[in-house]
């Protein structure tokens, strides 16, 4: 935030306000009434960038308050997930949300991972694409009906919400026979958040 022309840093670790001074380094404890427990970060200010390491985890995190830059070590290839992407080497699931669906827009991928607060509520993103897995209903080689679920999810407008633009896209999907009591479970769940993988 700014404050008289100038940039104010706030730095939160686990929902605690840690001061930030320019002039030195901060150590940051798990547990700041018990600093025996040893030091989780080490939080500097250069200028108008705030740098965050761990030297316990390899993590080094640094904000201008604009743009943020995160470092891990190769141990977490795979393990990551949020806005700084799964770190899994393929850009195809880069934009992939906190419930597994992949977005296409950075701006619609960013704000699937909003927390609502005071000045942020749910209701400010009721327009935006969800996404869900398509959903088909067709005779199989055999006359028997089947539901089947698209592979991957793909944005669809919210309830009560038209399409500005579309696109033709090929998905692959999987079939299932309709008249089972786990293909009913399989529609309902698809109609709340994308299926799982």
């Amino acid at each position: 935030k700014e404050q008289d022309g100038q940039k104010q840093v706030q730095v939160f670790i686990d929902g605690r306000h840690v001061e930030v001074n320019p002039l030195k380094a901060r150590q940051v404890f798990k547990d700041e009434d018990d600093t025996d427990r040893g030091v989780v970060f080490i939080l500097t200010r250069l200028g108008s960038k705030v740098v965050l390491d761990s030297k316990q985890h390899g993590l080094v995190v640094e904000s201008d308050g604009r743009y943020v830059q995160v470092q891990v070590p190769n141990d977490y290839r795979g393990k990551m997930s949020g806005l700084c992407g799964n770190f899994d080497g393929e850009e195809v699931f880069e934009y992939e949300g906190p419930s597994q669906e992949v977005y296409r827009s950075p701006f619609d991928f960013g704000l699937s991972y909003r927390i609502p607060s005071k000045d942020c509520q749910e209701d400010d993103n009721k327009g935006l694409s969800v996404m869900r897995n398509a959903r088909i209903t067709r005779l199989n080689d055999f006359n028997k009906k089947e539901t089947c679920f698209s592979k991957t999810p793909i944005p669809r407008c919210p309830e009560g919400y038209g399409k500005t633009e579309s696109e033709v896209r090929e998905l692959e999907f999987h079939c299932v026979p309709t008249d089972l009591e786990s293909t009913e479970r399989l529609i309902e769940l698809h109609k709340t958040k994308p299926l799982e993988k």
